[in-house]
């Protein structure tokens, strides 16, 4: 099932144009600045990304759009500014780093959306057909011995109609939608981190 619906929304995108627009339910933050500060925490984070309903147990990771997105995610939490050093690699988290696991999930709102996507390739993408990529993004924070201190959470959404009347927009494409949602998710919660997370911060 899981493998006919992804062949059928790969159809329509090979057969046909598509644009993809945000739905900016998370809007743009700035960023408080932490330049002034000697000492910054430093975290290991663990990425990871579903497609499936936000903590369902059947919900499946996807390495593939996990690594698509995780050169983005170092990229924006480099520019934050936020932390003295930033790992990935769980083997060179040190004594005394904080961890914060990122978890998005990629959910359709219903089962008809690719149902429509299909009937959209069958047609030569003649029948335009309209899909909707839900996002829920979360953020765990945990102390130094591993213990829970805190979680945040966000939604966006991305939109994407498909079919040949949507070639002129084609420089409207899905990633650039997601990476535009992803970095707002990201910023916003970094944010909301920043703000009850002030005093792991110190200029001695």
């Amino acid at each position: 099932m899981q493998f006919g619906k992804i062949l059928a929304l790969g159809l329509v995108l090979a057969l046909g144009g598509c644009a993809s627009f945000t739905q900016d339910e998370v809007a743009p933050v700035t960023l408080p600045s932490m330049a002034s500060y000697a000492n910054k925490p430093n975290v290991y984070v663990d990425f990871d990304f579903y497609q499936g309903e936000p903590k369902s147990a059947s919900a499946v990771e996807m390495p593939q759009a996990r690594d698509m997105l995780k050169p983005q995610l170092q990229t924006v939490l480099k520019d934050s500014g936020l932390f003295g050093r930033v790992t990935f690699d769980q083997f060179e988290k040190q004594p005394g780093d904080y961890s914060l696991r990122l978890k998005m999930y990629n959910h359709p709102p219903n089962g008809g959306q690719l149902v429509l996507a299909f009937i959209s390739g069958l047609s030569m993408t003649i029948i335009p057909a309209y899909a909707t990529d839900q996002y829920t993004m979360s953020l765990e924070t945990l102390d130094q011995q591993g213990q829970p201190l805190s979680t945040a959470s966000n939604h966006d959404a991305v939109g994407t109609w498909m079919g040949i009347w949507f070639l002129p927009l084609a420089f409207n494409t899905p990633k650039a939608a997601v990476t535009d949602t992803f970095t707002r998710q990201v910023n916003a919660l970094l944010k909301e981190w920043a703000d009850s997370n002030r005093p792991k911060y110190s200029g001695i």
